[in-house]
């Protein structure tokens, strides 16, 4: 598969996906334009695992959250291609969600300036996910939508595009000051098919090394959650043989963490069912 794409990438201390994430994608990527702002984890050495012509990989040390929006503004800058897609360290792309974003960039008219794609927020390990919220609305979800999505993909030619705002609240906005999520159906387009987020894992070993109770709790959020179907497919990349230094993505989670999960869970399903917070399916 090709397309006239290039990857962002900035990222700190990602050690536990970072190698999925790339590799990924890394198949319809024309280039992958990856910063790293200070890992103090395997994060460097992992991705110098990964060797390709596509990745231009720099590391650019500590930086605030001014900076890492000038990061990503420079990544705007050095972008060639047409369309550009946001890739953190913890999304990993299934082969039919791939598919379908090539599809959607080859069949694009012009009055399309981004895509909008749903995701799987994994909880507890990768084999179960977080029910869907219908209330709350990530940072780049179009405007109205309420779920797990993320406008990651955009047009390079939208009229005046650049980056307004820090982290974590920058936003792609157009020569009108407005957010290209805001645009909605107007402009974007929607995938039926979703990515792995493993925002709610553990993302790196150096978060592993914390024993304490309290520090542990604040790393992840700890919750039964659902289970995924037997026949669920997942992303092809975990599939792969795997770096000695890369940790296999079929790690249960602890007898701890499930105790603690087990005691959490009817608490914190209470409160959303009570708030109307999710819709279970």
């Amino acid at each position: 598969m090709k397309s006239n794409l290039t990857v962002h990438c900035v990222i700190k201390n990602e050690g536990r996906w970072i190698w999925f994430a790339i590799n990924s994608i890394l198949d319809i990527a024309g280039e992958i334009l990856i910063y790293d702002t200070g890992s103090a984890d395997k994060t460097v050495d992992i991705i110098k695992t990964i060797k390709s012509k596509k990745i231009t990989f720099e590391e650019k040390g500590e930086v605030d959250a001014k900076g890492l929006t000038r990061l990503r503004r420079e990544q705007l800058e050095k972008t060639e291609t047409e369309w550009f897609l946001i890739l953190d360290g913890d999304e990993i792309w299934p082969e039919q969600t791939k598919k379908e974003l090539v599809k959607k960039i080859k069949n694009a008219d012009k009055s399309d300036w981004g895509i909008v794609v749903r995701t799987w927020n994994l909880v507890g390990d990768v084999y179960h996910y977080h029910p869907e919220s219908i209330r709350y609305r990530w940072p780049f979800a179009p405007k109205d939508y309420k779920g797990w999505a993320n406008l990651r993909v955009m047009r390079r030619s939208i009229p005046g595009l650049h980056i307004k705002g820090d982290y974590p609240l920058e936003a792609y906005c157009d020569r009108d000051e407005t957010p290209i999520q805001n645009y909605g159906d107007q402009h974007l387009l929607f995938l039926k098919n979703r990515y792995f987020h493993t925002t709610y894992l553990r993302r790196s070993d150096t978060r592993e090394r914390d024993k304490s109770v309290l520090n542990r709790l604040k790393k992840s959020k700890m919750e039964l959650g659902m289970s995924f179907s037997k026949n669920f497919k997942y992303p092809e990349v975990f599939y792969k043989k795997l770096p000695k230094i890369v940790t296999s993505p079929w790690t249960k989670r602890s007898n701890f963490e499930s105790f603690v999960s087990l005691v959490q869970t009817p608490i914190k399903e209470t409160r959303r069912r009570v708030l109307n917070l999710y819709s279970p399916k």
